[in-house]
């Protein structure tokens, strides 16, 4: 999302909040869907100092055509940059699928209930509507012969709809 409340993409997350808010650099998400349209606003991407010095070391031979390492690659460089773009080896493949926390249905079912956000939306006790339904309310009040009146109204139309829909066809 843009700083001005724009969606540019939905994406997986790939870092915690705890990494995100102290990173300066990585891949933060995995994108899934991109919303925005394309050069609506310039590029900006490769301006950050980790790629900056992936692209010295490319121009001075550090680093392969495509960013890899190669034979005159720095082994601090090795040690430091993770390539998110690299096929996992086999030991890795393990080891970056995270473990995913579950929940079962039992868990759910036996949860306490949460109050809503809005007071005004429910009654936590009995979790039903607050604010009747207007028809129903003014129905509750209604005496019996305004309950045949409308019952009435409500026959006439109903022949009125059929004698209609008899000539039409």
């Amino acid at each position: 999302m843009t700083t001005k409340g724009e969606a540019i993409a939905i994406g997986i997350a790939q870092m915690a909040t705890v990494e995100l808010s102290t990173c300066d650099h990585g891949v933060v998400a995995k994108v899934k869907r991109c919303i925005m349209e394309r050069d609506l606003y310039p590029r900006r991407w490769g301006l950050g100092p980790v790629a900056v010095e992936k692209k010295k070391m490319k121009e001075t031979g550090k680093l392969d055509k495509y960013g890899r390492p190669n034979e005159n690659t720095p082994s601090q460089w090795n040690a430091e940059y993770k390539d998110f773009n690299a096929p996992l080896e086999n030991g890795e493949a393990a080891a970056a699928a995270p473990v995913a926390e579950t929940t079962s249905k039992e868990d759910v079912l036996s949860a306490p209930p949460i109050a809503p956000i809005d007071g005004d939306a429910m009654d936590v006790e009995d979790a039903t509507p607050a604010k009747k339904d207007k028809k129903r309310k003014d129905r509750d009040e209604e005496t019996a012969e305004e309950r045949d009146e409308r019952k009435k109204r409500k026959a006439e139309k109903k022949e009125k709809r059929k004698s209609k829909g008899g000539d039409a066809e």
